[in-house]
């Protein structure tokens, strides 16, 4: 199990409980988005500025990006912080969907599909589909296992493969104006 902690750096006291969590030679990373406060935090808990931090945007009221590389911090009679550089993007780094269909038991549908590469999106005869529509599987797991299926696609697929689509949904978007012109 996992402690949470909800912290601010203008509030002293959560600080001070995450502070206090950190065991002698333990080591904490922290791991976010680009201007989210992580270095600010870890400057809190050391109770110094040790790693370089910036201002909030006034044009977008925003963090901004300052960290380029890890930093590790040793906080004094405790543990070990690492800061780390923003994340632009988290994803699902799998290449097999079955996976996701075992895991929110979508597959015990989908084995009674009409065609064995169903993408359960709108084939006919599709089990899952018919699962939702009765009620049998709740829609929000389906939306969910929709919604990953495509995340592991994006993740999966190539730059070569993804500049090959765009430029075939160009080709088409062009070749329907110039259909709509000629009329």
């Amino acid at each position: 199990q996992i402690p949470v902690f909800f912290t601010s750096i203008h509030q002293p006291q959560t600080i001070l409980q995450l502070q206090e969590s950190i065991s002698a030679g333990e080591t904490v990373v922290f791991v976010g988005s680009s201007g989210v406060g992580k270095s600010s935090l870890v400057n809190a808990l050391c109770g110094e500025s040790v790693l370089l931090t910036s201002d909030i945007s006034l044009s977008t009221g925003k963090g901004r990006h300052t960290s380029t590389r890890r930093e590790m911090v040793l906080m004094d009679g405790s543990g070990v912080l690492i800061d780390t550089p923003g994340v632009r993007e988290f994803g699902l780094a799998i290449d097999d969907t079955d996976s996701l269909a075992e895991v929110l038991e979508i597959s015990d549908y989908a084995v009674s599909c009409r065609f064995k590469d169903c993408k359960h999106i709108s084939e006919p005869g599709c089990a899952v589909l018919e699962a939702v529509s009765s009620g049998i599987l709740d829609r929000k797991v389906y939306e969910s296992y929709q919604k990953l299926r495509r995340e592991v696609w994006h993740f999966s697929t190539s730059e070569h493969e993804k500049r090959k689509r765009d430029r075939s949904f160009s080709k088409l978007v062009e070749e329907v104006k110039k259909l709509k012109s000629d009329r």
